[in-house]
């Protein structure tokens, strides 16, 4: 149960800080595409600087038309997926399995609250990796955004090289896990 805990506390951080970053920027509803710097976390590597993304993914999608639609439509099939398959699957969740799940879904519904209430992501984390040519990761993100990259990561780990059925996992391994799933059911304190 407490997975339910570390999916409230994502929400709630989540909302917090875009409620926070908006207030102190003054520019609700004008901040567009451009952003406004609010404080430096790191000097020169981490910045606070409120933006209002109406571009999908930390703006990735420009251009695209109707995305906003695109992303609120996979936003209600993803959590629709992860919601049945925790109510309807029979094998038991890993810890590992139940926080990636409620990871994307905190993640998802964090960034569905915006897109549903305000037409626009509120995004406030800037990092700075600028090797002299010009920044590397130039995007603007939020608590919702980390929540969802961290669990998709946890959750290609866990299809590659956690799971019963890993792409990754090795024969021998999996030979053991068959034969020590067949002793438990056969031993005579379950009987």
């Amino acid at each position: 149960m407490w997975y339910v805990i570390l999916f409230a506390l994502v929400i709630f951080l989540d909302q917090g800080t875009k409620i926070l970053a908006a207030a102190f920027s003054g520019a609700v509803g004008n901040a567009g595409v451009s952003s406004v710097h609010l404080c430096w976390v790191i000097p020169d590597f981490i910045e606070i600087a409120y933006c209002e993304n109406s571009n999908g993914s930390m703006g990735l999608f420009r251009g695209i038309p109707h995305i906003q639609t695109i992303f609120k439509i996979a936003t209600v099939v993803i959590i629709a997926a992860i919601l049945l398959y925790m109510i309807f699957s029979k094998k038991k969740r890993s810890k590992w399995l139940n926080v990636t799940l409620a990871l994307i879904l905190s993640g998802a519904i964090g960034n569905f609250i915006d897109r549903m209430t305000l037409v626009y992501v509120r995004d406030m984390i800037h990092v700075i990796i600028d090797f002299g040519s010009g920044e590397i990761f130039p995007y603007i993100f939020n608590v919702a955004d980390m929540a969802l990259v961290i669990g998709a990561i946890m959750l290609v780990v866990h299809l590659l090289f956690l799971d019963k059925d890993a792409v990754f996992r090795s024969s021998k391994k999996k030979k053991k896990e068959e034969g020590g799933e067949e002793e438990k059911s056969t031993s005579p304190e379950e009987t």
